[in-house]
């Protein structure tokens, strides 16, 4: 950089700036040199002019010194006007030669022209050369007639000729040789503006100073010094050219010597310099600054040194805050318990603190202050990931180190460390030289992320992997599945009755049981098996590499099996079985959201067949499963777009034959599908939620209808209206209905509400209460299905029950003597004896009809009487039943 400065700050300052001033250059040297040589040449000329009586020669010798004198004296007047003062003097002293003395006056008219294209223009020269050939021509003229010195022989025109010829031809020569020569100085001095242009702006702008200084013998003086001394020194540029001593004066007293010192022996040597020194600035401030000269080069001027002078100033600080912060950064870490090493990079030295040993039991003995001792200490797992961490600070690419591995103890245990650092040196070139950083222990965070990513992939209760663990394991078995060919099996197995038992027992006994239902199964499984908890009662198990059905169909029949057996939990021996769902991969999947969906979908239909078996994905449960999700996308428009549609079928009184109950059923016109069964879309009602606004608009409905009938037919007719679990678990409101039969003037036994047997048994206290709350507004709370579920008789007892109705599978098979004419007859005893009406439902016979009135069943329903038929139908129905004689049928 220096050498670049060094050589266009010497073309800048060896030659001319531009034309014009190198023209004013060459007049001056030429009026110089024509004084001086016309001096020695006067005496002389004139001598002779006297010795030959040529008083005008003499006459003229003298005007053209003096003209010479006045015109290089006269510096004030324009260039062109004493430059061509000049030529017109050449000319007339050739002129007046060649007239008084000969053909010696030829030699200046020729230097005329080739002096005009120097100092003036082409034009000027052409015009001279023009001059010439006429003062040839008068010259020419005046020697015929016998006049002048030039005695030519006229007789022979052709030698006039050659000479005034050869005359121009010369005189033309010198002039395009002076224009070729000045056409390539311009060009050489417009490249020369342009460098010197662009050096000047470029020392304007570095930080600093650029200065170019010449020493001859004792003497010293800078011949040039960039803008930037002013903003480091106060000094001017001019200021400093003119007085050599300015920068040495301002150097801090206490660095003079040392300073001067160090530069004459490198001038001695002839070394380049390169130093850092304090100086005292114009305005007081002490700053330092860098000293850098290029080697002193020999030139005509004498030695020239170019240097460059920087501040320095911040970065000296900096370092002096860093060096402060550093040892106050050791003693704070030292003192936070955190191990401090200090890596010297070129010689591999490392210093470690004492606290650095005594993390590790080690002694300066067993540890020395070498970095590869360390190295040699970590983990063989840790190494390669800590060299690469390491090589990305050292190279640049990280702004600090920081790695996190295994160190061993004296006592041969492994202690985990926070290894943090960065490099505080780099030489000219950027390579690292020292590094410092520090140990901190985290052996115990280790310890606590251990347990959290256990936490985060393992079932806290049965200790198998969840959901989270099963997933990561499943997309390496699918993987490796699609990529040998494989097959791959995924079991879902649910715990049939497990809520039951939760419900009864309690969680603690219910926790206990899944427990033990997770090591049944692990321990019918094979090693390369995965066994899972997905979450509640539901377990996953992934097989991987199965060659046979066989081996799926004898693991589930196992796990069913084992699964089956009673659960000894505390003083309690509870009995569950299990449903599983299969899907295989890849001939049933091969992804992991599909392969879970149809095991899910396999196991639905397990449980719905009956439970305590196996199911297999199949296409068509695809299908069923596609049909499920087509339904519940239609079902959020059938409330709005007018499909649904209450029917109601009748409930007789066996005893008189009255009507003055019947019961409010759904039916959805399906716009493509047709009527789409209850069992069909009323589980999807309740999954989806849409339970709630569906059952708000059959009870409004029937609320509407009760008024109507109770108006028209009977005062003290009621309606029965199916509410689900689902809509008591989403929330809506104990009291609204009754608020509603209020609000319409209706008293509250004109509704009954009827629940099933799963409703007890998850009949949480807001359950309870909401019952509670509706029987206290006079509203009817029936039993539906009764016989079919898992409740126990304790639940008719604890719950406010008025209405009992025996599910129509104990009354499909009545008949004199049977089995079930019995369990009817218990159960319509019981009910009585609790005081509760019973219904029987699904009578189609008269001799159903017949046996069950003769055992003091209150009512009837089913398709003897009517099948469930739309308002105004059964508007119909009720007039026409009314108008014919009492009848029990």
């Amino acid at each position: 950089m220096l050498e670049s400065f060094r050589q266009r700050l010497l073309q800048a300052m060896g030659s001319p700036r531009d034309l014009p001033s190198w023209r004013e250059h060459v007049l001056q040297a030429m009026l110089t040199l024509i004084l001086a040589l016309g001096a020695l040449v006067a005496l002389p000329s004139m001598a002779l002019a006297w010795d030959r009586s040529l008083y005008p020669v003499l006459l003229l010798d003298v005007l053209a010194l003096l003209l010479v004198v006045g015109l290089r004296q006269a510096r004030q007047l324009p260039f062109r006007t004493r430059a061509g003062g000049l030529l017109v003097l050449i000319h007339l002293l050739g002129t007046a030669l060649l007239w008084w003395v000969g053909l010696v006056g030829q030699a200046y008219l020729m230097t005329v022209p080739v002096l005009a294209i120097l100092l003036l223009s082409s034009r000027a020269a052409l015009m001279l050369l023009l001059a010439n050939v006429l003062t040839w021509l008068l010259l020419g003229a005046a020697a015929y007639q016998g006049l002048g010195a030039l005695h030519l022989n006229l007789q022979d025109p052709a030698a006039f000729t050659v000479i005034a010829l050869n005359s121009l031809l010369a005189d033309v020569l010198m002039v395009s040789a002076a224009a070729a020569m000045l056409h390539g100085l311009q060009v050489v001095l417009a490249e020369h503006h342009r460098a010197e242009g662009t050096f000047r702006l470029m020392a304007a702008q570095v930080p600093g100073v650029i200065f170019r200084l010449c020493i001859q013998g004792k003497e010293r003086r800078f011949t040039y010094v960039s803008p930037g001394v002013e903003r480091l020194y106060g000094l001017r540029p001019e200021e400093v050219l003119q007085d050599s001593q300015a920068l040495e004066r301002q150097r801090h007293p206490d660095d003079r010597d040392g300073l001067q010192t160090l530069i004459a022996s490198a001038r001695r040597d002839n070394q380049p310099i390169a130093t850092e020194f304090r100086i005292l600035a114009r305005d007081g401030q002490i700053k330092w600054v860098e000293l850098t000269t290029a080697p002193p080069e020999d030139t005509p001027e004498g030695l020239v040194r170019m240097g460059l002078i920087i501040d320095v100033t911040e970065r000296k600080r900096a370092e002096a805050a860093l060096r402060e912060s550093e040892a106050r950064w050791k003693l704070a870490l030292e003192c936070a318990g955190d191990g401090v090493w200090d890596w010297d990079l070129v010689t591999g030295v490392e210093v470690f603190s004492d606290r650095f040993r005594e993390m590790y039991g080690l002694d300066a003995v067993s540890v020395p202050d070498l970095a590869a001792a360390m190295d040699e200490r970590t983990h063989p797992d840790d190494r390669a990931s800590m060299a690469q961490a390491r090589a990305d600070h050292l190279e640049g690419r990280t702004p600090s180190y920081v790695h996190e591995h295994r160190i061993l103890c004296k006592d041969g245990s492994w202690k985990w460390v926070l290894s943090r650092g960065m490099v505080i040196a780099r030489d000219a070139q950027g390579r690292p030289l020292r590094m410092i950083g520090t140990h901190t222990d985290i052996s115990r965070r280790k310890q606590s992320e251990a347990v959290i990513w256990r936490q985060a992939h393992f079932d806290t209760l049965t200790g198998l992997p969840n959901r989270h663990m099963l997933r990561l394991r499943l997309e390496e078995e699918v993987e490796r599945c699609l990529a040998s060919g494989q097959t791959l099996a995924l079991m879902l197995i649910d715990l049939d009755r497990f809520k039951e038992v939760n419900d009864t027992l309690g969680h603690g006994h219910g926790d206990l049981l899944l427990v033990e239902a997770a090591q049944r199964i692990t321990r019918c499984v094979r090693q390369t098996d995965t066994v899972a908890r997905m979450g509640g009662d539901e377990f996953t198990v992934l097989l991987p590499q199965v060659s046979t059905q066989e081996q799926i169909d004898d693991l589930a029949h196992r796990i069913i099996g084992r699964l089956r057996e009673p659960f000894a939990l505390g003083a309690e021996r509870v009995h569950v079985t299990a449903s599983i769902g299969i899907a295989l991969a890849p001939a049933d999947a091969q992804t992991i959201d599909d392969l879970l969906k149809h095991a899910d979908q396999a196991l639905y239909v397990a449980k719905d067949g009956g439970r305590n078996g196996f199911r297999y994905f199949t296409p068509a449960l695809q299908e069923v499963a596609q049909t499920r999700m087509r339904l519940a996308n239609d079902l959020h428009d059938a409330l709005p777009g007018h499909q649904l549609e209450v029917h109601y079928q009748p409930i007789v009184h066996l005893a008189s034959g009255t009507v003055r109950k019947a019961e409010a059923l759904l039916r959805w016109h399906h716009p493509s599908r047709g009527m789409v069964s209850p069992a069909q879309f009323i589980p999807i009602a309740e999954s989806t939620g849409l339970i709630r606004d569906i059952g708000e608009w059959v009870f409004q409905q029937a609320m509407a209808q009760v008024a109507h009938w109770r108006a028209v037919h009977d005062p003290g007719f009621n309606i029965s209206i199916n509410k689900s679990p689902v809509q008591f678990r989403l929330g809506v409101r104990a009291h609204a209905w009754p608020e509603q039969l209020h609000q319409r003037g209706l008293p509250g036994d004109c509704m009954t509400v009827e629940i099933t047997e799963g409703l007890l048994l998850d009949a949480s206290p807001e359950v309870s209460q909401q019952l509670a709350q509706m029987r206290q507004a006079g509203m009817h709370v029936a039993m539906d299905d009764f016989g079919t579920g898992y409740s126990s008789l304790s639940y008719l007892h604890r719950h406010p029950i008025d209405i009992l109705k025996i599910d129509q599978a104990f009354v499909r098979d009545l008949g004199p003597g049977s089995p079930t004419l019995a369990l009817c007859k218990a159960i319509i005893r019981m009910a009585h004896e609790l005081g509760m009406q019973v219904v029987a439902e699904g009578v189609e016979t008269p001799t159903q009809r017949d046996l069950l009135a003769e055992a003091g069943c209150d009512y009837g329903q089913g398709y003897l009487f009517a099948r469930p038929m739309p308002a105004e139908v059964l508007d119909g129905w009720l007039r026409e039943r009314q108008s014919l004689p009492a009848s029990n049928d």
